[in-house]
């Protein structure tokens, strides 16, 4: 796939994402495609130019069941700019750039591409490039928002023969990250979930990460490290319309496999709130401890839209740690949902104001099988701090079948 001609990119310049095709039942196969433009606005008060431009990406699947419990899966993935470019895309110009960057770059290879068996009852195996979304994707994510997906070389298992639990364990030899390279990794997951009772869940978790290279979240020689926590979640749910959603989580991240000593932190999550099929309010607060202002706790396989705002100001958390406190409102009325959340930054060590964030978005369900979504992000630093303040807006039309 050579770059994208200009009488596909013209007509999606208008449609920000658009999926063309249905998928196509072809006896035990199935054939889809999917392309998704998005405009993007970057506004950052340290950077000359303002970021704005189109990206898109395509992807072209392929999905056999050859024979019994054995299944085949192929895609190939094409990533591209429409329309005139002002933006950088390329972290290594990140200091040089007068553009805020937007990092969804050229890309053209292999997407998922893996083989399933599931010929043992309650076992399912695949092995090759697969996507890894594990729990709510906060320690393992495909971090699908961006065109090119986060994937992981490995195999996956997951066994369901013991009634009301999950067990999940995996092995991953390299990661095709979202600027569409592909780099040498060492990832061990292991996750137990169990249902005690409808609508709730208690999981542990152990996550082996051998990340020896300098990286951009510590400048540490060797960032290899574990993670290990437990998590209940679920909905308390009463004999009327209003629901209770409730999270509670507690982790700590050590040194592995040789990774510096100073990677040492704990993590907690808090969240409860009220919900109806129209409405949700809920309150969280998470923490990404400090070990003593020397190290805060990264995490460089999440969603990184998930978690502690859009604008990704601290997809990296600083010496000193993070903590979030955070106010989430939706409300949905037929084919419309409007979302909205409020951050509050502090330091975990210490009593620095690392400033606040708002994002706001809008989903409009245009047809049964097209969503149109408009995003805005805003972030403020903290008072007395040297932080960029940040404006941020996407929209977005995903089309699937």
């Amino acid at each position: 796939m050579g770059r994208m001609p200009g009488w596909i990119v013209a007509p999606l310049a208008c449609f920000p994402t658009l999926c063309v095709g249905a998928p196509g039942d072809i006896g035990n196969s199935l054939f889809s495609l999917e392309l998704r433009p998005r405009y993007n606005h970057i506004e950052e008060s340290d950077r000359a130019e303002t970021t704005s431009g189109g990206t898109v990406r395509a992807i072209a699947g392929w999905r056999w069941a050859p024979w019994g419990a054995w299944r085949v899966t192929a895609e190939a993935i094409h990533a591209d700019h429409w329309g005139r470019k002002r933006f950088n895309d390329d972290p290594a110009q990140f200091s040089t750039s007068p553009y805020p960057l937007l990092p969804d770059p050229r890309h053209t290879g292999v997407n998922q591409a893996h083989v399933e068996y599931s010929g043992i009852e309650g076992l399912m195996v695949r092995a090759g490039r697969q996507r890894v979304a594990l729990d709510n994707q906060r320690w393992v994510s495909d971090n699908d928002f961006r065109q090119i997906p986060q994937l992981f070389d490995g195999a996956t298992a997951v066994y369901t023969g013991l009634e009301n639990t999950q067990l999940t364990a995996g092995r991953y030899e390299r990661i095709r990250s979202t600027s569409g390279e592909v780099e040498d990794a060492a990832l061990t997951v292991a996750h137990v979930a169990w249902n005690p009772a409808p609508g709730h869940s208690v999981a542990a978790f152990g996550y082996f990460h051998e990340q020896a290279e300098i990286s951009q979240f510590t400048g540490f020689a060797d960032n290899s490290h574990r993670v290990y926590g437990v998590r209940v979640e679920g909905t308390a749910r009463q004999e009327c319309v209003v629901e209770v959603p409730y999270v509670l989580e507690v982790a700590r991240q050590r040194p592995h496999a040789g990774g510096d000593a100073r990677i040492s932190a704990r993590y907690w999550r808090a969240g409860v709130g009220l919900a109806t099929t129209h409405w949700t309010l809920r309150y969280d607060q998470e923490t990404r401890g400090s070990n003593a202002g020397l190290y805060g706790m990264q995490i460089p396989l999440t969603d990184f839209y998930a978690f502690n705002g859009w604008t990704l100001h601290w997809f990296t958390a600083p010496r000193q740690g993070l903590r979030d406190r955070w106010v989430t409102a939706r409300w949905s009325r037929g084919p419309v949902t409007l979302y909205a959340e409020a951050h509050r930054f502090r330091a975990d060590f210490g009593s620095a104001d690392f400033g606040r964030e708002l994002d706001f978005g809008l989903t409009w369900r245009v047809w049964r099988d097209g969503v149109l979504r408009l995003q805005h992000a805003r972030y403020d630093p903290g008072s007395g701090r040297p932080d960029p303040e940040i404006r941020k807006t996407w929209l977005t039309l995903t089309h699937t079948y």
